[in-house]
């Protein structure tokens, strides 16, 4: 069986949405609650057990078990397939030996927190206490000490059947002359996570300031790159979501800081800057806005911005923020004021688009038309160029729109006089977007049309499918037509046609109308389906009426041919109507 069939069939679905959502009855095998994934007062999210599916009405969210762990938990598909399986007890076919070794390397991980948790004493704790740490603190992000004995992890790990070699692969172990000891000795330990919060790599931190380095970490390895990972990124996902913004910061004490004052949406770079994958992770967990809470003076606070990734930079609204005096976000847990402090960082932190702004009219007079239009030169090429869903966009408009006291349409005009410059095909492709009215309605009929065959009985399935393929004739460029391939493709197999359309626009459409058709098959499914293919039917015929309409009007000379044949057209749509509005084609 396909590992991800059975884990379906193990999982109770329902329950693993309910470990993030209190749902409420809303039918036969239906739950309803609040969304997880924006922020709403009426519950327009819906789980249907028996299908096995989630759907948000407000933000479009939806899909299967593996859709809402990868959402909820901001990881990639094989990461959830992952954490899946290992719930259910499904055994995923390896991938070869790299599978196995990382398999390895997170178990020797996980085997050295639970020994650096075990030496969690006094003298840690109270290191610990002195910088304002709580105990709750403590525990959600599993810090740990690692003893000053040369050789405890390595006879600890011995004793758990874990090689020497294995743990140095690890990182965890070094070695020097063939003989191994522990890296970390002495120092108090933060354990770092991947997204799934599995222990990849450790850092250590001096009790002592005139101990060197403060900070010493375990090195890279197979799973653990510094680059892709973000300190405190698992605890903080939920709260990232919730408030649609991340505090990035550089300290792993800073992180610890913010969050036990209130600020859960904390996470710290690993290196220096904030990278593209780390910048993807807090995409996936929704982030909109990034406040970047980086140890520097005003300089440095423009020099973030100004080195900022465009590839970054393009995906949020960004902010840099000051603290008074240089000061680090981890020190403001000794300080009375620490939390107003912060609070009033956050308030007057430094839009990226001001900077951007202030950046082009530095030494221009704004107040002139030459100095605007200096201004605009430097800006537009960012406007012009922009993704459509790039966020920064709006915002930098509205700057503009008040700095340069501009008319807002006029802001436009000009933006799009420069796309059109650059895209000469760009009024024509708006002129043909006019006729997407009746696609859309197209596409909604065949969802129709395929939610109620992927409601039918499994046995009875494909007999349905072919029985619709025979009674619709659909267009080759049709979505019912490749659905109908689709699921020949896939042997009739609902859950894996369903997979096949997931990432797709027309798959979340599905997911819409498979939620609303709810779990109890239709007493009359013929005639209810027979309707529905009635009306589906009279849209094509409508689609074929609009193209010879349109030939009429490119083609005077044949006018009497096409006329003839739309009022044959006429005919058969007025036959369709009949057939849905009385169910039996009189």
């Amino acid at each position: 069986m396909d590992p991800r069939e059975e884990i379906r069939s193990r999982l109770d679905f329902k329950s693993l949405v309910e470990r993030y959502v209190p749902l409420k009855p809303a039918g036969k095998g239906r739950w309803k609650g609040l969304c997880p994934f924006h922020n709403e007062k009426t519950p327009s999210f819906y789980v249907d057990e028996n299908k096995g599916m989630f759907y948000c009405f407000g933000c479009k969210a939806g899909g299967d078990a593996f859709k809402f762990v990868q959402m909820i938990e901001g990881v990639d598909f094989r990461e959830a397939l992952e954490k899946l399986a290992q719930e259910t007890g499904v055994e995923l076919p390896e991938r070869g030996p790299a599978r196995k070794q990382t398999k390895d390397l997170i178990e020797v991980n996980r085997l050295a927190l639970a020994y650096f948790r075990q030496h969690l004493g006094d003298e840690a704790m109270g290191y610990l206490q002195r910088r304002g740490l709580k105990e709750e603190t403590i525990e959600t992000y599993a810090l740990g000490y690692a003893p000053k004995s040369w050789d405890g992890l390595l006879r600890y790990l011995q004793q758990h059947g874990v090689s020497p070699e294995l743990a140095l692969r690890a990182g965890v172990l070094a070695e020097k002359e063939g003989r191994f000891f522990d890296r970390l000795r002495g120092r108090l330990v933060f354990p770092i996570r991947d997204p799934m919060g599995r222990v990849v790599a450790f850092t250590g931190r001096a009790l002592s300031d005139e101990d060197s380095p403060k900070y010493l970490n375990t090195p890279e390895t197979d799973v653990f790159k510094k680059t892709d990972l973000l300190y405190g990124y698992p605890e903080a996902r939920k709260t990232i979501r919730q408030r649609k913004q991340a505090i990035v910061v550089e300290g792993l004490f800073d992180v610890l800081a913010l969050a036990q004052m209130g600020w859960r949406e904390t996470v710290a770079v690993l290196g220096s800057s904030l990278s593209q994958q780390q910048a993807r992770l807090l995409e996936r967990a929704e982030a909109a806005r990034l406040y970047l809470a980086f140890d520097a003076d005003e300089a440095g606070r423009k020099a973030t911005l100004a080195g900022l990734d465009m590839g970054v930079a393009s995906r949020f609204l960004i902010y840099a923020v000051l603290l008074p005096e240089g000061r680090d976000p981890g020190d403001l847990l000794t300080d009375a004021e620490g939390k107003a402090l912060f609070a009033k960082a956050l308030e007057e932190a430094l839009p990226e688009v001001e900077y951007r702004f202030a950046a082009a009219a530095e030494g221009v007079d704004i107040t002139t038309a030459e100095g605007k239009r200096q201004v605009l030169e430097q800006l537009l090429p960012r406007l012009v160029d922009a993704d459509p869903l790039d966020p920064v966009v709006e915002a930098l408009k509205a700057v503009i729109i008040d700095r340069l006291q501009l008319d807002p349409r006029a802001l436009e005009e000009l933006i799009y006089s420069q796309k059109r410059r650059k895209r000469p095909g760009l009024e024509k492709a708006q002129v043909e977007a006019l006729s997407d009215n009746l696609e859309d309605r197209l596409l909604l009929l065949e969802l129709d049309v395929i939610a109620q065959l992927l409601a039918a009985s499994p046995e009875q399935f494909a007999d349905w499918v072919r029985y619709a393929e025979d009674h619709t004739w659909p267009p080759e460029d049709s979505f019912l037509a490749e659905f109908l391939s689709v699921a020949e493709e896939e042997g009739f197999k609902p859950r894996r046609i369903l997979d096949r359309f997931s990432e797709r626009s027309e798959g979340g459409r599905l997911l819409e109308r498979l939620i609303l058709s709810g779990s109890e098959h239709p007493r009359e499914y013929k005639e209810t389906l027979d309707k529905s293919l009635a009306r589906l039917r009279e849209g094509y015929l409508q689609r074929k009426r609009n193209k010879l309409t349109l030939m009429l009007k490119q083609n005077p000379a044949d006018t009497m041919k096409i006329l003839k044949e739309i009022q044959e057209l006429d005919e058969a749509i007025e036959a369709e109507r009949r057939r849905y509005r009385t169910g039996n084609g009189k």
